[in-house]
């Protein structure tokens, strides 16, 4: 099977220090974990039964062989994916706070494999196939692999895929804060699915208030747009309408890869929508009303609940069956507090 939904971008090791507190000057202990947004987001999708392919470039080093196997064991379609014997690993180091979450503390950022993706490394055949491609700002900081984004964009609205856009703000990585604000705006155009947290809204627009969300949806002609909250679930607004959709309450054992498969899910949920009879993905997309968006999302937020229990992002995301599972044990649908 061809893959239905193409994710771009980076893939890498996370190195994450398991003494509470601990800052990177005093860490001493790491575990390795396999990372990047677009590659939680393709096995996400992978396990949600979704076929789907990663594309970016992989250092052809024994980290990148890892990655590059974990993304074959878990069926992603790795025929988008480009061997780079020029290039490192991307690593990033995360620190846990006392109370027990997670935090980036900071990332490699010299000759990094993802970031020399190449408008030439793109095969077109995969995008006359898909129904969906989905890519991060991350991507789009430095060429070549900003051209390769650009490129990857066109062959998507060519062939009228959908693009899912996370822009997963990591300003460390952007020359300045202002740099990395005027590029995502720029962009948020590309994109029929946005999906933001409270922090980006912020940043994009200078307030939490979940109404700039509906004035930025309609500013840039955004079909969907959704600002994750966390615990409290998550808000969409759309041409129908908008809404927010309660969260699940859950023993929390850490947050990484949450968003990822909220978006993976949330991507999951589209398809037989948008693939359904023929016609125009987009126009589908932009017909859907609030209530079939909202069913879409609370399966989403069963999808980010259960990551959160588990430790890890791509090991801790879930199957199908693992949301089935869940959600049918619940008598009832709370919010988290």
């Amino acid at each position: 099977m061809m893959p239905a939904v193409l994710s771009l971008g980076e893939i890498l090791v996370d190195w994450v220090c398991t003494t509470p507190g601990a800052e990177l000057d005093r860490a001493q202990i790491f575990t390795k974990a396999a990372g990047g947004a677009p590659a939680n987001l393709a096995v996400g999708l992978a396990r949600l039964g979704v076929d789907t392919g990663f594309i970016g470039r992989i250092s052809d080093d024994s980290f990148g062989h890892w990655l590059r196997n974990i993304l074959k064991d878990d069926g992603v379609d790795i025929s988008g994916v480009i061997m780079d014997p020029h290039a490192q690993t991307r690593m990033a180091y995360i620190v846990t706070t006392v109370t027990g979450d997670r935090r980036l503390a900071d990332f490699s950022r010299t000759d990094c494999a993802d970031a020399r993706l190449e408008p030439a490394d793109l095969k077109p055949h995969l995008f006359a196939q898909a129904a969906v491609l989905h890519f991060s700002s991350i991507s789009l900081i430095a060429n070549p692999c900003s051209e390769a984004t650009q490129q990857a964009v066109e062959l998507a609205h060519i062939h009228k895929l959908l693009v899912s856009y996370d822009p997963n703000v990591r300003l460390g990585l952007w020359p300045s804060p202002e740099a990395c604000r005027m590029k995502v705006l720029d962009t948020l155009r590309w994109a029929d699915i946005v999906k933001i947290n409270t922090a980006e809204l912020e940043f994009l627009t200078g307030s939490k208030d979940l109404g700039k969300a509906d004035s930025l949806r309609q500013e840039h002609n955004i079909p969907l747009l959704i600002v994750t909250l966390g615990a409290k679930g998550a808000y969409f607004t759309c041409k129908d309408g908008s809404g927010q959709v309660p969260g699940f309450k859950i023993q929390l054992v850490e947050a990484t890869g949450a968003g990822d498969g909220f978006s993976a899910a949330v991507i999951a949920g589209l398809l037989p929508h948008i693939q359904e009879g023929t016609g125009d993905r987009r126009d589908k997309l932009i017909a859907m009303t609030v209530d079939e968006i909202t069913t879409i999302i609370r399966r989403a937020n069963a999808v980010g609940a259960l990551t959160c229990t588990r430790a890890g992002a791509i090991p801790a995301l879930p199957t199908s069956e693992d949301v089935d599972t869940f959600l049918e044990e619940l008598t009832t649908s709370k919010p988290c507090r």
